[in-house]
Order: C-alpha cells, then sequence, then structure tokens
C-alpha cells in the first residue's frame, strides 16, 4: 500500500466529504450527513483502490 499514488482529486473528495458531513451535523441536516457520509465512502474507497494499486513490475 503507497499512499503516494492517492491522486489529487480524491484527497479533494475527501476533504469536500467532510466539510459536507460537518455542515450537516452541525446544522442537524439529515441530508448533508448523508450525502457527506456518502461522498466519503466513495473517497475512502478510492483511495484503498488507488493506494493498493501495483503500477511497478520491476520486482
Amino acid at each position: 500500500m503507497n499512499l503516494k499514488q492517492i491522486k489529487s482529486s480524491t484527497i479533494a473528495l475527501l476533504v469536500a466529504g467532510v466539510l459536507i458531513l460537518s455542515v450537516g451535523t452541525y446544522t442537524t441536516n439529515g441530508g448533508f450527513q448523508l450525502a457527506g457520509g456518502l461522498v466519503l465512502l466513495v473517497a475512502i474507497i478510492l483511495a484503498i483502490s488507488q493506494a493498493s494499486n501495483r503500477t511497478d513490475t520491476g520486482e
């Protein structure tokens, strides 16, 4: 697992998900909480996929 392979767009999705989730929690808006949770879930799945992707075959 190489964290340097995570793209900047995935990190931006993580930040956006945290922001949406925190706004939903602050305002007690269930729709924002659900949307933030879903964005975070997708971003975490993408980050894990990108970090575990083996592009080098020089072993």
